[in-house]
């Protein structure tokens, strides 16, 4: 299994005209912002002031003593204090390597921690919490009586959406778990505010570190574990790491997992509408030629959406799947390669066109344990096909370094990896090597972790 990053380049001397696709990668405009100066007393010259300060500083300095300036500087409103402050902060430092130095920061940094601390701000959940297509899923799958009786994991429980979804199911017990403090400390409020303190239960901590869980002794183990895991591109955040923990430690032989399977699809993607736009877009920026920086900018995936039905090139394919009631922390990742997934790619062109890429997207099913399946009935899908209703995660398009015309039926064939981010293992890396026309394209791109809204 495995991960990628992409290099890209794109050829545009036959793009059209129109431009109507926004692009992540463009560049974005600041607000202008009003700034509001206090006004000074008149009766200070401020600018001579400040020489003064520092004259007497200078001096006290070369005295061996700064306590006069001290002393004076506060008779005067603290503003020589402020001043010397200032002043000390701006020597330069003799132990760069010190623990408090920004370097030594940098070397005790915590990626993971770093991880959890976004997700404390309540704006960080809003996107997928206000995704109608996605807590509609969920509210389908859960519905009321599906659980009923059972003990639930949720796994990055969040603010706690899904916790109380197992709960209105008629889950016995709740157990919510997740990283970032500010976020249990949201759903432990939230779950009050719901009167649903007595069967959820919000405990802190990444799941692969935890030992126990409250409630659950002597070899108990869960009937269900839940989670919202999929990120962009659907590995990105590397939550599977996590699911796969929690089933393989702490669900009973037989239990469920939801949702049941996932899987990675692509098909190829005609993307002249966003190039050119980004051509245009880069090409006058505060007055200066910047488009030499677009051979970089679209190295770098961006999410977005199909404005045309006909960008689409070729059928899907489905290049992964995975179904979680079989993960395991030993097989998330391909013991040999380091990889999540190594997808064979052969793309059929459905017409005579320009490829420019590819563009990729997940489905999720809901099949409570194949009971939904054996009862005839069709389980609950998700998916942000890019045809389908809009869902926040929207599409991820990788363009090529450059495009390449197709004739009908000609095939797009080679591999695509899928890996953990080599700096940040919670990005998500795609490499490829593909043939289309003859002619060799490889790439490399990196999707972030981090929640955009």
């Amino acid at each position: 299994m495995g991960n990628v990053r992409a290099a890209a380049t794109a050829n545009l001397s036959e793009a059209s005209t129109s431009a109507s696709a926004s692009a992540s990668w463009l560049p974005v405009r600041p607000r202008r912002v009003v700034v509001q100066r206090g006004s000074q007393p008149s009766s200070i010259n401020w600018d001579r002031w400040e020489l003064i300060v520092y004259a007497r500083l200078e001096a006290a300095e070369k005295e061996g003593s700064g306590s006069g300036a001290d002393e004076e500087s506060q008779g005067q409103g603290g503003a020589a204090a402020a001043a010397s402050t200032s002043a000390s902060a701006c020597a330069p430092s003799s132990a760069a390597s010190s623990p408090s130095s920004f370097s030594g920061h940098l070397a005790t940094s915590d990626l993971t921690a770093a991880y959890f601390r976004r997700w404390d701000d309540p704006a960080a959940h809003q996107p997928a919490l206000q995704d109608r297509l996605l807590t509609s899923a969920w509210r389908e799958a859960l519905a009321p009586g599906s659980l009923e009786g059972k003990t639930v994991l949720d796994v990055g429980c969040g603010l706690g959406m899904l916790s109380l979804m197992a709960a209105k199911a008629g889950a016995a017990r709740v157990i919510a778990v997740d990283g970032s403090a500010g976020a249990c400390d949201s759903a432990r409020r939230i779950v009050r505010a719901n009167g649903l303190e007595d069967r959820i239960t919000v405990v802190h901590g990444a799941v692969e570190s935890l030992r126990e869980l409250p409630g659950l002794a002597g070899g108990q183990k869960v009937d269900v574990v839940l989670s919202g895991w999929m990120g962009a591109g659907l590995l990105a955040g590397g939550m599977i790491n996590g699911v796969a923990h929690a089933v393989k430690t702490w669900l009973k032989p037989g239990g469920m997992v939801l949702p049941d399977r996932v899987s990675l699809w692509a098909a190829a993607l005609e993307d002249r509408d966003a190039l050119l736009e980004a051509k245009e877009s880069w090409s006058r920026v505060a007055g200066f030629d910047m488009s030499a920086a677009l051979a970089q900018a679209i190295k770098h995936p961006r999410r977005d959406v199909l404005t045309r039905k006909s960008q689409l090139l070729s059928a899907p394919q489905r290049l992964a799947e995975w179904r979680t009631a079989d993960l395991a922390p030993d097989t998330v990742l391909d013991a040999a390669t380091g990889a999540y997934a190594r997808c064979p790619i052969q793309l059929t062109a459905v017409r005579e066109e320009r490829l420019f890429g590819l563009v990729m997207w997940w489905d999720a099913m809901w099949t409570l344990g194949g009971a939904l399946e054996g009862e005839g009935k069709s389980p609950v899908r998700f998916t942000n096909h890019p045809l389908s209703s809009a869902s926040h995660y929207q599409q991820l398009m990788l363009d090529f370094p450059k495009s390449v015309r197709l004739a009908a039926d000609d095939v797009v064939g080679g591999e695509l990896v899928l890996r953990p981010g080599s700096t940040d293992p919670r990005d998500l890396e795609i490499s490829l090597e593909v043939v289309a026309a003859g002619t060799g394209i490889a790439g490399s791109y990196r999707i972030s972790h981090l929640p955009t809204a």
